[in-house]
């Protein structure tokens, strides 16, 4: 070999050695949990030569909750250094970039703690019994090296062991790029993990708190529902699903995530049938995202852009539908009757009916302002804003039998869900409104304009009656009294009893008592919300009475007049002689012979 050959292939080897992207390695520590400081290191080696500065930064909202949060504020002790462990310049470009100066070093590592006491909010927590980690409330990242793969090294607190839906084991793991990264939150503590198989597919239940839960009542009943939810789609998206679990006095609700999710719950409501069933009910809503949500993605959210608002016209979709959907396959898998499930959907009727905002704001804009409305609720959001969980799931289920009846039960929303989830894959770019409604549309073999036009982008009000007639189904009022409404609602925080919500057009509006007043009395005798409703219930429409609260610290008297409630409590009864179709969609869409069911029969 000659001395130019030589050179050549040396000079070919380095440049194809400095083109090799960078390894990326995160470091979590937490060494003392009592000051709620988690520690982070995060060691980017072999950047390519040149780079002057590295933007280094920390989401501003978490996926699964629209709403920009301040993470940046708990950041603390950030520094930076290279190689040799020289300090390296850096300044604050943003709330949430930190600019540091590279001068071209091949090794950079940043360090930080940020300060972590949110275990409710579902994003960041450590104190002296475990901690949880949401990776976009913690992590911070490089924009143009976040598609990298990365490992991750966790160093728990003494005896405290890790969870996560990370791959690996012990305390190292490894994640094909940040996005997978912050997709798998982590719990770091004395949790206990129990493992189970179903189709042969590994998944874990892990549980931090007491309570009185029993672990193989949950691993029997979390079995049955990943069982229906995969048979509704065709197959699992993973290869190890992790169920994380809180159990506190103050926890509740839930975050789904790639391959896992974190829900939190009181402690001991696993005794009480009604409650334990809604607790079910929250599994049900995350493990569905793992479908919908985590691999079929509105465009507007996909990818994700972690410094901003991601708007989308589709969140009634990814909420609303899988709050359809969560309560439905619940009953499918045996949960409940029927019948129950029908109980739920007369009390949706009468929810919807009851909320003005429904008739101010389209549900498609409910969904592009969730940023700004939903997640920010004020005391104008009730009568002014749609809301696309609830009113999601009801044009979910509306639209459902729309499809069946228009169909002669040949197709359902199933089949439209089933279709979008293999047209539009995670390595896509994501769904639009118009994708849906044509989706929709093929199954139907007709157009649905005026029903995406009506109620989705319109706020007519949703035909109930109709809808419900397509399976032999009519709504009526559970019974004639003639109710007194006032249209406020109450909550007892501490001591003292305030107004929640107050009704537009409403007894209580046209008084002039509004959210946060402290009510003291009713007709002069005190007032909790216990038996608040309870004392109204007695009246009659027309009757008087006065309010009495505090106001900014002042006693104030509202005399309200009573009216009679517009909306009824509604109950479903099947009617008397329905038609092969209409037995044939109340069979396949509740999995529920007509026959054996219950319930009034009326003629129509």
């Amino acid at each position: 070999m000659n001395v130019v050959t030589f050179l050549y292939i040396t000079t070919f080897a380095l440049n194809m050695a400095s083109a090799q992207p960078p390894s990326i390695h995160y470091s979590l520590s937490m060494s003392k949990p009592s000051t709620h400081l988690l520690e982070v290191e995060i060691k980017y080696d072999g950047i390519p030569g040149g780079e002057e500065a590295l933007d280094v930064l920390l989401p501003v909202w978490r996926p699964g909750r629209y709403l920009v949060l301040d993470f940046a504020s708990g950041v603390q002790e950030f520094s930076a250094s290279d190689a040799k462990g020289n300090p390296l310049r850096w300044h604050k470009a943003e709330k949430s970039m930190w600019r540091v100066e590279a001068r071209g070093s091949a090794s950079v590592t940043v360090r930080y703690k940020i300060f972590a006491n949110e275990f409710n909010q579902r994003t960041r927590g450590l104190n002296d019994q475990h901690a949880f980690v949401d990776g976009a409330a913690v992590f911070m990242y490089v924009e143009k090296f976040r598609h990298l793969p990365l490992t991750v090294t966790i160093h728990p607190y003494k005896e405290w062991h890790v969870t996560t839906g990370l791959e690996g084991s012990g305390n190292m793991f490894a994640a094909p790029n940040y996005d997978y990264l912050v997709d798998c939150p982590i719990e770091i503590g004395k949790q206990k993990d129990f493992t189970f198989e179903v189709d042969g597919v590994p998944h874990v239940l892990t549980i931090f708190g007491e309570g009185n839960w029993n672990a193989d009542t949950l691993i029997r009943d979390l079995s049955k529902i990943v069982k229906i939810e995969k048979e509704f789609w065709g197959g699992f998206p993973y290869k190890r699903y992790v169920f994380l679990l809180h159990c506190t006095p103050s926890s509740g609700g839930g975050t789904e995530h790639i391959n896992s999710t974190i829900m939190g719950s009181r402690p001991f409501i696993f005794k009480n049938p009604d409650s334990y069933r809604g607790f079910l009910g929250l599994v049900s809503h995350e493990y569905f995202h793992t479908w919908n949500v985590k691999q079929l993605r509105p465009k507007g959210i996909h990818p994700y852009d972690y410094m901003k608002e991601n708007y989308s016209r589709e969140l009634w979709i990814a909420e609303g539908t899988t709050s359809y959907y969560d309560d439905l396959l619940l009953m499918r898998a045996g949960f409940k009757t029927a019948e129950k499930y029908l109980e739920g959907i007369a009390v949706a009727v009468q929810g919807d009916q009851q909320r003005p905002g429904n008739t101010v704001q389209p549900l498609a804009e409910a969904s592009f302002d969730a940023w700004v409305k939903y997640w920010r609720g004020t005391e104008q959001s009730f009568n002014s804003e749609s809301d696309y969980y609830g009113k999601g799931a009801n044009v979910s289920l509306v639209l459902d039998l729309e499809i069946r009846q228009r169909t002669v039960n040949k197709h359902s929303l199933d089949d439209v869900l089933r279709a979008m989830y293999k047209r539009f894959p995670l390595s896509g770019p994501g769904y639009t409104l118009e994708d849906f409604k044509s989706v929709a549309e093929e199954f139907v073999g007709g157009s649905l304009q005026q029903f995406f036009d009506r109620y989705v982008q319109g706020v007519q009000s949703l035909p109930w009656e109709e809808s419900l007639l397509c399976a032999g189904l009519q709504l009526l009022p559970k019974d004639s009294t003639v109710r007194a409404w006032i249209g406020l609602s109450t909550s007892d925080i501490g001591e003292k009893t305030r107004i929640t919500r107050v009704t537009a057009g409403s007894p209580a509006y046209i008084a002039g008592l509004d959210i946060g007043d402290e009510v003291l009395a009713l007709d002069g005798i005190r007032a909790r919300t216990s038996d608040f409703n309870d004392r109204i219930g007695e009246m009659k429409p027309g009757d008087n009475l006065t309010i009495t609260v505090f106001r900014n610290d002042q006693l104030r008297d509202f005399k309200v007049t009573l009216a009679t409630a517009v909306i009824p409590t509604y109950k479903i009864a099947k009617i008397a002689h329905p038609s092969d179709v209409q037995r044939q969609i109340y069979q396949s869409w509740l999995q529920s012979p007509w026959d054996t069911s219950e319930g009034a029969k009326t003629s129509h």
